[in-house]
């Protein structure tokens, strides 16, 4: 259940509709609560309050707000045709996943919640000061509340302007993707190398895992879609109740095909329908992927910017080496991180929940695979690459992960050999490869 709740959260931070649509329920309370209390207070008070807060004339009190309310839906038409430009800017610059990015910004909801609250407010005080000149109505609050929406609404204009202006820039969206990496990668990674020493080996439970397989029945996939989060509790705690061991050969951000295997189950009697339709009930399947669970989500936002800053037609090696140094970062941190076995298991220590985990190598693959078959050409970004292993390299603590530092450097260096002709540019490209070897162990089969 909390894995739903944080799911339904998730897609409703990428809604554009949610934060305005409160604030049109708030101008509609606060339109009611300020003329009640108006009404309340300040029936009859013309005579008697001062010049400042004398706004007993209804002509013009009603001229105000219909002056207010069609400036409002001017303003508003005027920030939603810069949202949209915005928007088709970045979706042919940076690609259209990064569209979620600019949608997510709580910044622009606020400010278009602002404006079309401010002229839902101006019409609801139209109709509730219809009959002001009859009941003697002075309406002190609605009034000042009005003119502090007024200038707020001015004010927020101008950051609109800026803020929009910020966050077209390419520095801005590398920096906004890559801070939503780091935040995921620290959710799903918590445990560092050394304090991770109580999470349960995969080498004790290898004869359990060859039995999935051989001997497990094949759980089919019911929904097709983009496997966007396992509620991992609920899924634990079902198998285990059901006196099941189930291993899934899927991680979310896998696309699930129609009948597909999702996985294996180790159960004494049948997997019938049933049981069938309750696995597949734990597994939040989507049209699209998702950042709550998939570690490689943002890194593919990253490796998109830079494929195609190296594009033919926009041809800005900067931004791709922008996106390597941020990627290379986001690997740093990994490696001093414990990828978890995903190995959940009963009070008698037997194995009831295998999930298929993300592991470096897969994850550097992911980072560096798709820029390396795009930089051909691109000396600089070549050079920018390996310089990246290299400051890796001298980080890495594992075998794994000098393994898969290697193949990354010897893929870069054998691709850029029948592009690059300039022997000048090859000898710097191959000064950069053997510096990332010089803090690599030599493999053993080379011995």
């Amino acid at each position: 259940m909390k894995t739903r709740i944080l799911h339904l959260l998730e897609l409703l931070t990428v809604n554009f509709w949610m934060i305005p649509l409160l604030f049109l329920v708030m101008a509609t309370i606060l339109s009611f609560v300020n003329i009640y209390l108006d009404r309340m207070l300040f029936t009859g008070w013309g005579e008697i309050l001062p010049f400042p807060f004398y706004f007993k004339d209804a002509d013009n009190f009603h001229s105000l707000l219909s002056l207010t309310a069609s400036a409002m839906l001017g303003v508003t038409g005027v920030a939603f045709s810069i949202t949209i430009a915005s928007l088709t800017l970045a979706s042919q610059q940076f690609g259209p996943r990064l569209l979620r990015n600019f949608m997510k910004t709580q910044f622009n909801q606020v400010v278009m919640g602002f404006f079309i609250g401010t002229f839902l407010y101006c019409v609801l005080l139209l109709q509730f000061s219809s009959t002001l000149e009859e009941i003697n109505l002075t309406p002190v609050i609605s009034l000042t509340t009005l003119l502090g929406l007024i200038i707020t609404d001015l004010l927020l204009l101008v950051f609109f302007f800026h803020h929009t202006a910020m966050s077209i820039q390419a520095d801005t969206i590398i920096t906004e993707v890559h801070q939503e990496l780091s935040e995921r990668l620290e959710a799903l990674f918590p445990e560092t190398l050394e304090t991770s020493e109580h999470l349960p080996a995969a080498a004790l439970q290898s004869q359990e895992h060859e039995r999935f397989e051989t001997q497990g029945d094949v759980v089919r996939v019911q929904q097709a879609g983009y496997l966007q989060a396992i509620d991992v509790t609920g899924l634990r705690d079902y198998v285990t109740e059901q006196d099941m061991a189930l291993k899934l050969a899927v991680r979310p951000g896998d696309f699930l095909m129609q009948n597909c295997g999702l996985g294996w189950c180790l159960n004494q009697d049948a997997l019938d329908e049933a049981k069938q339709a309750a696995i597949n009930s734990y597994l939040i399947v989507g049209n699209t992927r998702t950042a709550a669970q998939d570690a490689e989500y943002a890194v593919r936002q990253l490796v998109e910017i830079a494929v195609r800053a190296m594009s033919p037609g926009i041809n800005d090696p900067f931004t791709a080496i922008t996106c390597i140094d941020r990627l290379g970062n986001a690997l740093a941190f990994l490696l001093n991180r414990q990828f978890p076995a995903e190995q959940y298991f009963d009070e008698n220590a037997r194995l009831r929940l295998q999930l298929k985990p993300f592991t470096f190598s897969g994850i550097m693959a992911a980072a560096f695979n798709q820029i390396r078959q795009n930089t051909a050409f691109h000396v600089a970004v070549i050079i920018s690459l390996l310089e990246t292993l290299r400051s890796l390299a001298a980080q890495a603590r594992t075998p794994e992960q000098q393994s898969a530092i290697r193949k990354q450097a010897d893929a870069i260096y054998v691709a850029c050999q029948d592009e690059i002709k300039a022997r000048a540019d090859l000898e710097d490209i191959k000064a950069c490869y053997q510096a990332v070897y010089r803090f690599l162990p030599v493999p053993s089969n080379s011995q």
